[in-house]
């Protein structure tokens, strides 16, 4: 009987130890398996409409040190995907991102700094130090924007059109869209030294870097602004065909009311902004079932990308979107 027991105790501790080893290889199966998934593998769960699945690949592919999966956890604390929306904690993560190295995510804490944040003196120069460093690596978007800010002259800088040309034309020369119609209309303002400075510069821009020295000012004509307009100059028309102008795409939202009801906040509070515009409400080519609203015409690329600025920094999103 002794033994019987004996033996029933030895079998039990056996069956024990087994069921201990299997659940110990599941386990380690599991944790094999989430670091075989891939970021991909979560934004394919993710649009399948999984996000608690999609989430948890991107949470356990940050653990190592995924730049990627940091990105997209931003993206999804920002857009509200599966939680509530949230800019600070998406910061947080694009910065944890940007740090491992991921462009897109330092573009982008970059550009909601700037255009977005609190715009602290600290926040702005972070800004610009993202986007000089991304310029020098041959990013085109961040060589487009720093072009805008040196032609116009922004956050108490003049105007450094020279520098601001050369970068812009370096953007297009990659291919960047929105740079390709901005390059041509600068082109057209700068006299012919002046633009094969600037298109010299934008050759030579990892060797020359960045300076706060105005280049070639000596090249612009007496006088010369980015853009010139008559005091006595009366607003354009409304275009029947926004696309053959320089305009503003400004926000969007779920509802026509809530799209009425922004407008109404931008003519109340912002009139300064918009003032001479035309002003319209449009349902989003791209976003089924969104409005957005459209000022203008513009006269050019200075004017609408100077205005926006303003609007973005006045809490609305938007976009100078030229013709074609």
């Amino acid at each position: 009987m002794r033994v019987f027991g004996k033996y029933c105790a030895v079998f039990g501790l056996a069956i024990g130890l087994h069921a201990f080893v299997s659940a110990s290889l599941q386990a380690q199966d599991a944790s094999s398996d989430a670091d075989q998934q891939s970021v991909e593998d979560a934004l394919n769960a993710i649009r399948d409409g999984d996000i608690k699945t999609g989430r948890a690949i991107l949470q356990h592919l940050s653990e190592q040190a995924n730049g990627e999966a940091f990105y997209h956890l931003a993206e999804m604390s920002r857009l509200g995907i599966g939680g509530e929306q949230s800019m600070s904690i998406a910061v947080m993560y694009y910065r944890l991102a940007a740090k491992l190295g991921n462009p897109k995510a330092a573009m982008k804490l970059a550009n909601i700094l700037y255009f977005e944040g609190e715009k602290t003196p600290a926040d702005i120069a972070e800004a610009f130090a993202t986007w000089q460093t991304y310029a020098l690596r041959g990013n085109p978007e961040a060589a487009y924007l720093l072009g805008l800010i040196y032609w116009n002259g922004e956050n108490g800088r003049a105007p450094d059109p020279v520098r601001g040309y050369g970068l812009v034309w370096r953007a297009a020369q990659a291919g960047y869209e929105l740079a390709i119609p901005a390059e041509l209309e600068m082109r057209s303002l700068l006299p012919g030294e002046a633009r094969t400075a600037g298109q010299s510069y934008g050759q030579q821009l990892e060797s020359l870097g960045f300076s706060d020295d105005h280049m070639n000012i000596e090249m612009l004509v007496e006088g010369w602004k980015p853009d010139e307009k008559d005091e006595d100059e009366k607003p354009a028309e409304k275009p029947e065909d926004w696309s053959t102008v320089w305009h503003l795409e400004v926000g969007f939202a779920m509802r026509e009311a809530d799209a009425v009801a922004m407008l109404e906040r931008i003519q109340t509070e912002h009139a300064n902004i918009i003032e001479g515009l035309h002003s319209e409400m449009v349902q989003s080519a791209n976003r089924t079932g969104r409005y957005k609203l459209v000022f203008g015409p513009m006269g050019g690329m200075h004017p609408a990308v100077r205005l926006c600025v303003d609007l973005k920094r006045a809490g609305f999103d938007c976009f100078a979107r030229p013709p074609g």
